[in-house]
């Protein structure tokens, strides 16, 4: 009986991926119960304990994954590059509104505001070409933009609200353009 329990030990151990060979030695005992005068009756077992060899099942490591190299982000232009590249920009528009070539004077200033998004003049610059080009409601918006870019520039804003109220007539809204000269005179104070 104890060759059968050995024999399906073993079993079980190959085919849990364990070798007969290994580190750790167990012994095997016989540990059947059984009754005094069935003792006498059976023959004795010998003294000396079967042994087998398990070897723990050792997975393989699950290799750790390797994380992507980190590339810097593009550095941003240098803020002389900027501010020559927008200065550039804008004397081209102005160059171009001069020869009443109104729309590449709006895509320069347009490029402009890509380099610097947060100024207020060239904001308003884009209202003043909007306005030449009829293009009233944009000329209306550009110069909102410019005001709420101008940080507390009291001559700027004011320009803007001439602008807004010209805009704002053009479009036959009377009352409105009213509303912007008044905003306009009480910056200009």
């Amino acid at each position: 009986m104890l060759y059968r329990y050995t024999t399906i030990i073993l079993g079980i151990m190959i085919a849990a991926g364990c070798s007969a060979k290994g580190s750790a030695i167990a012994p095997v005992e016989d540990r059947t119960a059984t009754s005094g005068a069935s003792r006498a009756a059976q023959q004795p077992i010998a003294a000396q304990p079967d042994t087998i060899e398990i070897s723990p099942y050792v997975a393989s490591p699950v290799p750790t994954p390797v994380p992507a190299p980190i590339t810097p982000a593009p550095a941003s232009p240098q803020p002389d590059k900027v501010s020559s590249a927008v200065n550039s920009l804008v004397s081209i528009a102005n160059a171009n509104m001069q020869g009443g070539q109104y729309d590449k004077a709006a895509n320069s200033l347009e490029r402009a505001l890509r380099y610097d998004q947060k100024n207020a003049k060239l904001w308003h610059r884009l209202a003043e070409v909007n306005l030449f080009q009829r293009d009233y409601a944009q000329a209306e918006s550009k110069a909102l933009k410019s005001n709420a870019l101008a940080d507390g520039d009291k001559s700027l804003m004011a320009q803007n609200w001439r602008l807004i109220s010209k805009a704002r007539r053009l479009q036959g809204n009377v009352t409105g353009a009213d509303e912007a000269e008044v905003r306009a005179y009480q910056l200009s104070k």
